[in-house]
């Protein structure tokens, strides 16, 4: 897992050969032309999903994972908490969802850690980190983010 801003991204465009890509899209495209969905960056290899929500209390977000993909959630605007573990830490997993690339679970058995992200930052989740997004941090702000997916 790896937090910074997007202005510290080129520490971390080396580690996946994909990265270069998701960055990029991130540093030049122009958010607010940009409606909630699916952009095709380099096919299925990379792609970005436009998302706008309001944050919610924490009992009310689930956890999750994925297999095929590493997120890279970027924060355009708004603010929100997310938490993440081990998936060793996960109890009650559903079966995997190919077509989501995803795997919910119930419940942590430990609490975990949690990360406060507001504009201009981002996150990095591997397969191994399960996470839980879209908390709201403080009173429910409304949220527009990109979820950059990087095949492995």
């Amino acid at each position: 897992m790896i937090v910074a801003a997007l202005e510290q991204e080129e520490r971390y465009r080396h580690i996946h050969l994909n990265f270069k890509q998701a960055f990029l899209f991130l540093q030049q495209t122009p958010f607010s032309e940009l409606t909630t969905g699916k952009y095709e960056i380099d096919g299925q290899r990379v792609f970005a999903l436009v998302q706008e929500y309001d944050t919610k209390p924490e009992a009310e977000c689930g956890w999750e994972s994925h297999r095929e993909y590493i997120d890279i959630q970027y924060i355009v605007s708004g603010r929100e908490q997310i938490n993440y573990v081990s998936l060793d830490q996960l109890t009650g997993g559903s079966d995997y969802v190919a077509d989501k690339d995803k795997i919910s679970y119930e419940s942590s058995v430990s609490p975990g850690s949690s990360l406060q992200l507001g504009a201009g930052q981002f996150a990095v989740f591997f397969p191994e980190d399960g996470h839980q997004a879209c908390i709201r941090s403080g009173q429910t702000e409304h949220v527009k983010k990109i979820v950059v997916k990087v095949k492995i």
